[in-house]
């Protein structure tokens, strides 16, 4: 696989990951195959240009923009795609269910400067139970360990087995 599909592997990931869909879900309102999607998001197999014609329609992010190693989606790509297909039900119902976990961590929880302290899970997921999501600890704490880019892990320096997260 050449470097450009592992550039748009990575930015298809981000691109869901900013929407707060599984790939399920990304793949239906895409209309492509969750096999597809799969494919294109692994990076292990090749896959057609033709095949992102529709993440590119539903989305309106350019291929160009796609093929970009430093593409960065629109911090309210999700809110922007519920107003342009709010005449969509279908797609509304999905934009209106509790988006993943990693998007509210970055597109949520990050920007609001919440973890510029250490934080518990308990008082992350009290965040989002403010928010109305309603994630497990245990849920949290894993999507937290995959974020090492964004999110220092610390142990807690008064309660054994206890981590603190903090914004990097």
């Amino acid at each position: 696989m050449d470097n450009t599909s592992l550039i748009i592997s990575a930015n298809v990931i981000e691109l869901r990951d900013a929407l707060g869909l599984s790939q399920k879900d990304f793949a239906l309102l895409s209309l492509i195959s969750t096999s597809t999607l799969v494919n294109i998001e692994s990076g292990k197999k090749s896959f057609r240009i033709k095949s992102l014609d529709g993440i590119i329609n539903f989305t309106t992010i350019k291929l160009e923009d796609l093929s970009k190693r430093n593409f960065v989606p629109s911090i309210n790509l999700r809110e922007i795609l519920a107003q342009k297909y709010k005449s969509i039900p279908a797609i509304q119902v999905l934009l209106s269910q509790e988006p993943s976990i990693p998007y509210c961590i970055k597109y949520k929880m990050l920007p609001s400067g919440y973890l510029d302290i250490p934080r518990e899970t308990s008082e992350i997921k009290s965040f989002f139970l403010e928010l109305g999501w309603n994630f497990k600890a245990n849920s949290l704490h894993t999507a937290l360990k995959r974020m090492t880019l964004l999110i220092k892990i610390s142990p807690h320096p008064k309660k054994s087995g206890t981590n603190l997260y903090s914004k990097i």
